[in-house]
């Protein structure tokens, strides 16, 4: 078999991405024939096809999913090289990509970022977000180093650690008719016009799942700071982090209802490749960010202890990940 060549691969890719010819074609700015004969050359020294070729467009085979993210792989490595060599030759000393969802980012990551910033001062950072399905899809194609998203996302492959915590809320207008309860079910919330968010996302994908035909979105926003201003415009309600929605109180005339559902604490994790293949700065805040989930699950260790002394039940806790390496944790 012929060797691949680079850029035979990044027009695979374009096929792939844009699922015909014509779309590859104008994206890469190449003549129609010209791919065309690429793609064939290219099957002709694998041995096998890649694509289907249907009249509406073209479809990976089996051999070219797996061409895809060998092809992604090597792409996206050449990409990090050269980003790299260019930090470097500017005096910074490495760069992380971490891809995030919206409520990490908006909830804990500062902090992380800080802290991990103040330590190594010479590495750039580069966070993208996304929806957790992204955000594992990032990952697993090499264009971020480590993610960290909401759990479950089905068949991620990834390496994962507990990170942070989050719990949902019920935003309301004051004066609603819900804004004197302290807890609320979701069912209660159905007889009302919600606020929604993008629906791809992992809340927006497991509300539409218990709500059924009787969750009804008024209006979808992309952003919860977004969804809050629906909220204070009294055209609806909405579910949401906590901890995001407690910014825009003093803001916004709204309420927070605490939800009752045992779906409403939310479990985010950090997630790699593998450990092993981890750049020093990645390592150094995978590390930064298992401690955050550690030190977390250690103060809930102390309430619970707290909470059990006072109600004369013995304290049983014991931390998963305490004093785990993460170089070391099992996959």
């Amino acid at each position: 078999m012929k060797q691949f060549e680079f850029t035979t691969l990044k027009l695979f890719m374009a096929v792939a991405d844009g699922g015909s010819l014509t779309a590859a074609a104008d994206k890469c700015n190449i003549a129609i024939a010209a791919l065309s004969k690429r793609i064939s050359d290219l099957e002709a020294s694998a041995g096998t096809r890649f694509f289907e070729r249907r009249a509406r467009g073209m479809s990976l085979t089996p051999a070219g999913r797996a061409l895809l993210q060998h092809a992604r792989e090597i792409i996206y490595g050449v990409e990090r090289m050269q980003s790299d060599l260019l930090l470097y030759s500017r005096g910074i000393h490495g760069l992380l990509r971490i891809a995030a969802t919206a409520s990490a980012v908006a909830e804990f990551l500062p902090q992380e970022l800080q802290s991990f910033s103040h330590a190594h001062p010479g590495v750039a950072i580069d966070l993208s977000e996304g929806t957790s399905q992204k955000v594992v899809e990032a990952v697993l194609d090499g264009r971020a180093d480590l993610g960290i998203f909401l759990e479950p996302v089905a068949g991620s492959g990834l390496v994962t650690f507990p990170y942070r915590r989050d719990a949902l809320c019920i935003v309301v207008p004051r004066g609603h008719a819900l804004a004197g309860r302290g807890r609320v079910r979701f069912a209660d919330t159905l007889d009302y016009d919600h606020i929604g968010t993008q629906t791809q996302s992992s809340l927006s994908q497991k509300l539409m799942a218990e709500g059924g035909v009787d969750y009804r979105v008024r209006i979808r926003v992309g952003s919860v700071d977004a969804a809050c201003r629906m909220v204070h415009a009294g055209l609806g309600i909405c579910i949401a982090p906590r901890l995001i929605v407690e910014n825009y109180q003093d803001c916004f005339s709204i309420a927070l209802i605490e939800l009752d559902e045992p779906w409403a604490a939310r479990q985010m994790r950090v997630g790699a490749r593998s450990k092993q293949g981890l750049s020093g700065a990645a390592r150094a805040f995978l590390r930064c960010c298992v401690e955050a989930g550690e030190a977390e699950l250690s103060r809930s260790a102390k309430d619970l202890s707290h909470e059990a002394k006072h109600a004369g039940a013995p304290h049983s806790y014991d931390p998963v990940f305490a004093n785990e390496d993460p170089e070391t944790a099992h996959e």
